[in-house]
């Protein structure tokens, strides 16, 4: 039988790949930890923390929880781990009969290797022989080293910076050691294992490493939420707290948050409630927050804390909510996030273009599908609620949302079109905004109100 492609070739071709965006609704909560090997691991609700080892007094779980228990929240967070090389054990109760384990987690050549030493109470047991007993299997162990002292097993890495889990069980109690890289270091780290994620909320409060994960959000494009609980975040006369330091850097991606109560987490709250809408349709103040306690400040305490442009979740009349929505430099958050978004869609869209196509040519034609995919992500950003609409004068002027230039193929100089880069493409777009407060002033009167007469 003759071949039918003789007469009619068909070749498909697929010009349908296309690149995968950046994430603008997930927060990462860093924090140290000894629970899991990957840098970063997400998790779906409380549960899979608890599986994990997680206790609920631990910081990270806390601000999981502040993730969680917002109406409505994204559907996961994740967690990025501060490497941590060590863990101290102690034992919870003895009992005879009872049995104390201990499970060792490590990476060797490629593969994960877990390893449980038990041993079970006698009628002679002691904390210290217990935990003797338990150090003296960990003493055959590859990976860690154990030493007994004051009723205290500690393990440590024999290679320090290597991935490390351990797990006790229940008759045992187990506190991890402090993280043993600098923020940088764990950030570099989460990234290479897993960038897919905009928020970030550090779990413990220490404000040297909160500065230096303002720093390195501001050159990274992130968004990081920084909570104070100190007095002085609330005085305007104090020049030394957090707020005022974040300020004075003029920060363009970190957003202060005053809360009395330190260990809530507010600021990883605020993240979740405002991560379920699409970046350009939120506000991130007169935001209602769940599981978050209302702070009692005068007006005097939150002019304070408004200067110095942080935010704080307050009560009026029955109903508690966040005020102010700005980063440290007095940008609104909302803007930024939609900044973010809004580069990336461009990005994404036309990168698109040029993948899926044998040839871009650079003609007025190839310059007309460049511009029609910045058209599209700027119609998308209308959409979202981030660019105004066109909208009309009150003499009837149009006032459009956006414009867009492109350049003449005719007009661009040869050795730039022998470069093949495209030039001077711009874009001018008018922010929606947001109303957070209104001013309304009437007037009583006893003359009649034609109707079109004046207010």
């Amino acid at each position: 039988m003759a071949n039918i492609d003789r007469i009619v070739d068909v070749t498909i071709s697929l010009d349908t790949a296309g690149v995968s965006k950046e994430g603008f609704s997930t927060l990462l909560i860093v924090g140290a930890t000894i629970h899991a090997l990957a840098r970063v691991s997400t998790y779906g609700d409380l549960k899979d923390l608890t599986d994990d080892g997680y206790l609920t007094s631990d910081p990270i779980y806390k601000a999981a929880k502040a993730h969680f228990q917002q109406t409505p929240h994204p559907h996961y967070v994740k967690v990025g781990r501060r490497q941590v090389d060590s863990a101290a054990i102690t034992v919870k109760r003895v009992t005879t009969g009872g049995e104390y384990a201990v499970t060792v987690k490590a990476i060797k050549d490629g593969e994960v290797i877990t390893t449980t030493y038990t041993t079970t109470g006698v009628e002679a047991s002691t904390a210290t022989t217990i935990l003797t007993a338990l150090k003296t299997q960990l003493d055959e162990d590859t990976v860690v080293n154990a030493a007994v002292a004051n009723e205290t097993l500690t393990i440590s890495n024999k290679v320090s910076g290597t991935a490390l889990a351990i797990e006790v069980n229940s008759m045992l109690e187990m506190e991890a050691g402090s993280a043993t890289e600098t923020i940088a270091e764990t950030m570099a780290a989460c990234m290479v294992a897993d960038s897919d994620w905009y928020g970030i909320a550090l779990a413990e409060r220490d404000e040297t490493e909160i500065l230096e994960m303002a720093d390195w959000v501001e050159a990274n494009n992130k968004l990081f939420g920084a909570l104070t609980s100190a007095a002085g975040a609330k005085q305007a006369d104090v020049s030394t707290d957090l707020l005022t330091k974040l300020k004075e850097k003029q920060y363009f991606r970190t957003y202060g948050c005053y809360h009395g109560v330190n260990d809530e987490y507010m600021e990883a709250a605020m993240a979740s409630r405002c991560f379920t809408v699409y970046p350009g349709g939120e506000t991130w103040a007169n935001k209602r927050l769940s599981g978050i306690t209302y702070d009692k400040l005068s007006e005097t305490e939150f002019n304070a804390i408004k200067g110095k442009n942080g935010n704080t979740y307050e009560l009026f009349r029955n109903i508690a909510i966040t005020q102010n929505g700005k980063v440290a430099s007095g940008e609104w958050i909302d803007v930024i996030r939609f900044r973010d978004w809004l580069e990336e869609e461009i990005k994404v869209r036309v990168f698109n273009v040029l993948i899926n196509r044998d040839k871009l040519p650079y003609t007025d034609g190839g310059i007309a599908v460049i511009e029609a995919a910045l058209r599209s992500a700027l119609e998308e950003g209308q959409r979202r609620g981030g660019i105004a609409p066109t909208e009309y004068t009150e003499d009837g002027e149009e006032n459009l949302g956006f414009t867009v230039s492109v350049p003449l193929a005719s007009n661009i100089d040869p050795n730039t079109k022998a470069s093949r880069i495209l030039q001077d493409v711009r874009f001018t777009a008018r922010l929606a905004g947001a109303i957070h407060a209104t001013e309304i002033k009437g007037r009583f009167t006893y003359e009649n109100l034609i109707s079109g007469g004046a207010v």
